[in-house]
């Protein structure tokens, strides 16, 4: 039995000794231990690589506060470099193929298009749904894939494919369109635009000119689209009576107007020492030239079975802003740009240049759909929700510690690991979006579970050992296994979600399990390090304020855990 000396009446209360010695000797003996000299208690050795941590931050109090200094200055640079973005980066698993075919039948596309393309395509491993459609103008194919799929490789596989089958399809196709979808394919800023009185549908040039390519030189900028106006086409519509009374043969005039229009190398030419490309240019520089057109041997030219026009395409549907014919205007990013900046820069070019441009008079850019905006406002909501989150913590914190200086010291772990984690986004090229920053404050409350049981482990090790940096050094020491077990239990749960199979599901929730687990990874490595460090300068190892209700609940619980032991 141990001395009545080597312990001391300060370190464990009268009921508390009292209800220990009613229990078996194994917990009696803990409690002595715990309350005995550093001379008197046998090193854990179990915890090595731990200690070592510890005691290294501990006894270098200097060279382990330049460290914790440098993450700090780290992490706290990467949240202004953190590319904001509305969503993280995702592969829709789909891949959609296009083949114009127009001024035909459904029917005949089916037959002589979409077959034989189903047939190549089915070919690809890994398809989960192969489904098209036709109609008068061509087909569309859509194939559907597993979540995690590299989209890339299947992308190219799939222009492999339509190339070789391509040979099969009729002369008469158009270009053969390939493209799947990107969560950064979604616009930034959608607008319409309008104007009083005036078909835009026929303004091509102009809103080309004076509003898309004002925004395409913008830095971040990937491309400007506008839907629902059409740059002018020449139109060449054949005269049916005048084509059978001159008798024209119709594949023999188109053969004639591709050539004329057609570019050909013709080689190279030296000279002199000097070395030529020479290239026959065949374009027509007016539609009267097209007229002029001699299309055979008689001399028959074609605008005499012809007419010919230089005008904008029909279009099928139509926009309406105010009850007036509107045009969309759409702005899309480059995938590495941050979303925020290229909107601001974008809506800043809309306000100074765009509504004050004098040949735009009377025309209505309004916008409705600002990712930007959506962004910092979502991300402002979630700082705010932590905000008070991490202040709820910290009072609730206080309620049970009942010491100003203890919360204060747990409470650092919150901001030390959020800043630590923003850093390890930035270094792993990730982005701060809804879902990360969800995750974020998600994680808020658990951020002081471990900090809390380094610290009270080394609060009463304080109370029997005069030196406040071995009292750090044993009090983090002891509890070092269980702090480290911990945080690896809630991590394993989020494991499925990072290295897991892949689905719909666990490809959004990943982006959230990703920053939850960096931060508890960061909430552990405070606790060892930083929390000792904090205690064995600034812990005052005096008594907690008596609280009646906490002596109360106290009771209760010595009640119920010596009724646990008597029936185990």
């Amino acid at each position: 039995e141990r001395p009545a000396s080597s312990v001391r009446p300060t370190a464990v209360s009268r009921r508390q000794l009292a209800c220990e010695r009613e229990v078996d000797g194994s917990f009696d003996e803990g409690v002595v231990d715990l309350a005995a000299g550093p001379e008197d208690r046998e090193p854990d050795r179990s915890d090595d690589a731990d200690d070592q941590i510890i005691r290294v931050r501990a006894r270098r109090q200097f060279a382990a506060a330049m460290r914790l200094v440098w993450g700090l200055l780290c992490g706290g640079v990467a949240p202004s470099r953190l590319p904001l973005a509305f969503l993280p980066e995702v592969d829709v698993p789909f891949i959609g193929v296009r083949i114009p075919y127009p001024d035909s039948n459904p029917a005949q596309v089916e037959r002589e298009i979409a077959k034989p393309v189903e047939e190549v395509l089915a070919t690809l491993s890994g398809i989960k749904k192969l489904r098209s459609s036709c109609d008068a103008d061509g087909a569309w194919v859509q194939l559907r894939f597993d979540w995690g799929q590299d989209l890339d490789v299947v992308r190219m596989q799939v222009s492999d494919l339509m190339d070789q089958v391509e040979a099969e399809l009729p002369a008469g196709i158009g270009e053969i369109r390939i493209w799947s979808f990107n969560t950064n394919d979604i616009p930034v800023v959608e607008a319409r635009i309008s104007a009083e009185g005036v078909d835009l549908s026929e303004n091509y040039d102009l809103l080309e000119a004076r509003v898309v390519n004002r925004l395409r030189r913008l830095p971040g900028v990937a491309r400007v689209d506008l839907d629902g106006v059409e740059p002018k086409e020449i139109f060449i519509d054949l005269v049916l009576d005048k084509v059978k009374a001159h008798r024209v043969d119709i594949r023999q005039l188109i053969q004639r107007l591709r050539a004329a229009s057609s570019n050909l190398v013709l080689g190279r030419i030296q000279d002199g020492g000097r070395r030529f490309t020479a290239r026959a240019v065949g374009a027509f520089d007016s539609v009267q030239a097209i007229e002029n057109l001699v299309i055979d041997e008689r001399g028959l030219r074609l605008s005499e079975i012809a007419e010919v026009s230089y005008e904008e395409p029909p279009i099928s549907y139509g926009r309406r802003l105010n009850g007036k014919d509107a045009v969309a205007l759409l702005v899309f990013k480059d995938s590495t740009a941050n979303t925020v900046d290229v909107v601001r820069s974008v809506m800043s070019v809309i306000e100074n240049e765009i509504d004050d441009d004098p040949l735009l008079q009377g025309v209505d850019l309004f916008v409705w759909q600002d990712q930007g905006d959506q962004i910092v406002s979502a991300l402002e909501g979630l700082t705010r929700a932590g905000f008070l989150g991490a202040l709820l913590a910290v009072a609730v914190l206080y309620f049970f510690l009942r010491r100003l200086g203890s919360t204060l010291i747990v409470s650092l772990s919150i901001p030390f690991s959020v800043i630590a984690a923003c850093g390890m986004l930035w270094f792993l090229g990730k982005t701060l979006n809804i879902l990360s920053m969800m995750g974020l404050m998600l994680g808020v409350g658990m951020l002081v579970d471990n900090a809390i049981v380094v610290l009270e482990s080394i609060d009463r090790r304080g109370r029997v050992e005069p030196d406040p940096r071995q009292a750090a050094l044993t009090g983090a020491s002891s509890v070092s296994m269980a702090v480290t077990a911990s945080p690896l239990t809630s991590l394993i749960v989020f494991l499925p979600l990072i290295v897991g199979s892949r689905s719909e599901l666990t490809t959004w929730l990943g982006e959230m399990g990703i920053t939850i687990s960096l931060a508890l990874v960061c909430s552990l490595f405070s606790s060892l390090t930083l929390i000792p460090l904090v205690a064995a300068r600034f812990l005052d190892p005096g008594k907690a304020k008596r609280v009646p209700m906490m002596e109360r609940l106290e009771d209760r619980y010595a009640g119920v855990l010596r009724w646990t032991l008597r029936h185990k």
